[in-house]
């Protein structure tokens, strides 16, 4: 059993003295108003971080704080200057206090639960307001999003000029922070910047400090003082959490370590202040925690593309599929546990969501060299494609069985089905006649049913709803007319193509029927301009290319389903 943390008591301050004040916003984040000289003793560091000036490591890293003498007036920065909150939303007229109260409301019952950003406790309307006017427009925008439509634009457009405020400013908090990330989880559709914002928030917050962040201990605090450090503490979560997942999204590296406080999220999200959205996000951190080192040791060793041996990926994979399947049955037991008998809330959906995709992303994988048309030696990775594809299909039907709570989900979730249905229209396309006949019509009712999902949300055109509805269907039409065509075509398959398929398959296709998740393959008649689908010269490729974002023909096929595989993002 692992000992629990400990941490030092003086974490809080160490971690507030990091924080510039954002007081032309309203944040009252306490943070050192002097500034000190350079240390000459005391300090046995001998790296710029022991020797400059301690203000200049501290968020304020600038020539004038490094190369200050101590003596004089201190430097005030010029986000100290005003106190009065200018920038509110409801002084400036953009929304009236009564609707106000109630979109803020509506954004922490309904779509914090979501992302487990705010503490309902701490997080009140007057506070927020009071502390930061850039969290509060980003809370409302957000909100007026999906309750009051009318009132997004000008709350939108307002909460993006405080973001560049911020930005042209420099000022720093975990107020700006939060709100940063607010923003992208309901992005606009064209909006192509969640990469660079995520890696501006993570350092803003390792230049406030927080990267030092440790366990903590027993020590004495007050509980407000506590739920302060722990709204510091959970956005470094999170931001653990995203940049990981970005990883695994776009290939590339991520920038937060793991470390001693990322292993004690146990002992913090079942702290006795700790909320029920706590709960959730401790177990997506235990997900990246467990999972992420595998990626590495799966993905060719350049320059001579090397994997290891056979037997250890096997191994490697059991071991990962063991780990997510535990993970899933612990997780989704603690946070049904937090939660009425009466209330559907969104975390069990999404422990199951994600832990199936990640099962997708590690057995598709090593797929990539290994599907081509006709590969004889297909029945040695038939186990791996089954378990990808089964994750894929087992995605859509968590789609379908959950349709209630699509409307409200953040835009991974709309990306995350994108890929899996990415995924589906690529192996039939590779993999032996046999394997295409038996899982086609599977494959396409699934699309189908989660774009039924996805419609039935009546989400305003352009939503991400909208858009999920129209892209899955026509990738659904895709498929079949490549089907059609297949099989208009004289037969000529090889004795190596003959492939039986695992019997599980024979179980789940019961199952699934059973369910009634099957529907007509024209539940969603898509319209006259939604049929016509140009030559897809991509589908005679051999390469599974997983990202598939540079290879171009690939993107075109996707680009006129309406999914932009660059960026992420779909196409109005």
């Amino acid at each position: 059993m692992r000992p629990t943390p400990t941490l030092p008591p003086t974490s809080l301050s160490n971690v507030a003295e990091c924080s510039t004040q954002d007081n032309s916003q309203g944040s009252r984040t306490p943070t050192t108003q002097g500034v000190e000289g350079i240390p000459v003793g005391g300090s046995d560091n001998l790296q710029p971080s022991g020797l400059l000036n301690h203000e200049a490591m501290k968020g304020k890293f600038s020539l004038r704080h490094i190369l200050s003498t101590g003596d004089g007036e201190p430097f005030v920065m010029a986000s100290d200057v005003s106190t009065a909150p200018a920038e509110d939303p409801i002084r400036l007229g953009l929304v009236n206090l009564l609707i106000a109260k109630s979109l803020f409301e509506n954004f922490m019952t309904v779509l914090n639960p979501y992302i487990c950003q705010l503490d309902p406790i701490l997080h009140t309307f007057p506070r927020v307001r009071e502390r930061s006017p850039f969290l509060l427009s980003t809370v409302l925008a957000m909100s007026a999003k999906s309750f009051n439509p009318a009132l997004y634009s000008k709350l939108h457009e307002h909460a993006q000029d405080l973001f560049t405020e911020a930005f042209r400013r420099g000022i720093k908090s975990t107020e700006t922070v939060q709100a940063i990330l607010i923003l992208t989880y309901w992005k606009e559709p064209q909006d192509t910047r969640v990469w660079n914002s995520l890696g501006y928030a993570i350092r803003m917050c390792m230049d406030m400090g927080w990267h030092k962040l440790a366990p903590q201990t027993q020590t004495k605090m007050a509980n407000d003082e506590k739920r302060e450090l722990r709204n510091i503490e959970r956005t470094w979560y999170v931001l653990f959490v995203y940049d990981r997942s970005m990883s695994l999204q776009t290939g590339k590296p991520w920038m937060m370590e793991h470390s001693d406080f990322m292993e004690s999220i146990e002992a913090w999200c079942f702290d006795p202040l700790a909320t029920p959205n706590d709960r959730f996000l401790g177990a997506f951190v235990m997900l990246r925690l467990e999972t992420s080192a595998a990626f590495p040791l799966l993905v060719p060793r350049p320059p001579r593309g090397e994997r290891p041996p056979l037997r250890n990926v096997e191994s490697l994979l059991s071991l990962m599929n063991d780990r997510i399947e535990r993970w899933e049955s612990r997780w989704i037991e603690r946070v049904e546990s937090n939660t009425p008998v009466d209330e559907k809330g969104c975390h069990p959906f999404l422990i199951r969501f994600y832990g199936t995709h990640l099962r997708l992303q590690l057995f598709s994988l090593l797929l990539q060299d290994e599907l081509v048309p006709g590969n004889s030696d297909i029945t040695l990775n038939l186990e791996r494609v089954w378990v990808a594809y089964s994750s894929a299909v087992d995605m859509l039907h968590l789609i379908s069985r959950h349709s209630a709570l699509l409307y409200f989900a953040q835009d991974s979730v709309h990306v995350m089905t994108a890929y899996s249905a990415a995924f589906l229209v690529k192996l039939p396309v590779l993999a032996p006649e046999s394997v295409v006949g038996a899982v086609e019509s599977t494959t396409i009712h699934a699309m189908r049913t989660a774009a039924r999902a996805f419609f039935s949300q009546a989400g305003p055109p352009g939503s991400s709803c909208a858009l999920q509805a129209k892209f899955l269907n026509n990738i659904a039409s895709k498929l079949s007319e490549k089907g059609k065509e297949r099989r208009d075509r004289p037969a000529d398959i090889s004795v190596s193509d003959k492939v039986d398929v695992p019997t599980s398959y024979q179980n789940q296709q019961v199952s699934t029927a059973d369910s009634g998740l099957l529907i007509e393959s024209d539940g969603i008649t898509p319209q006259p301009s939604e049929r016509a689908t140009p030559e897809i010269s991509a589908l005679q490729q051999g390469n599974l290319d997983l990202l598939f974002a540079d290879v171009d023909a690939w993107a075109n096929m996707f680009s006129s389903a309406g999914f932009n595989t660059q960026d992420g993002v779909f196409l109005p």
